[in-house]
């Protein structure tokens, strides 16, 4: 009988997608609350937004930092928007990444668990 160290961190691309339909819903949710209760100021901490033709895009509140740089001048003249981009595509990545480590059986204990089991 022999032990093997295990130390997996492989998520495939489910992270991603569950941060995408995250901020998706947080802006969809930021668009009717603005447009129902524009001016109030817990309505604006979540977003303000503007529009564009048929499209609105946030321009202040937490969506405006949940939301990329759209070019490299925007991140010169706005690094701090950048800069709290980055960090929170890369937090809230990694924590649905453990999260999604712990809910679908696929951490280090459950694969030598299934090991063990098969009697490798």
């Amino acid at each position: 009988y022999s032990s093997y160290p295990i130390k997996l961190f492989y998520t495939s691309n489910i992270p991603i997608i569950l941060q995408s339909a995250l901020v998706s819903n947080i802006y969809f949710l930021s668009q009717i609350l603005s447009s129902k209760f524009a001016g109030n100021i817990f309505v604006n901490l979540i977003g303000t937004w503007a529009e564009s033709g048929y499209q609105r895009y946030p321009i202040g509140g937490l969506c405006y930092y949940m939301s990329p740089p759209e070019t490299i001048g925007h991140i010169i003249t706005d690094p701090i928007h950048a800069i709290i981009y980055i960090i929170f595509m890369l937090g809230s990545c990694a924590f649905l990444s453990k999260t999604w480590i712990d809910v679908s059986g696929s951490s280090a204990k459950d694969v030598a668990r299934q090991l063990r089991d098969q009697q490798m």
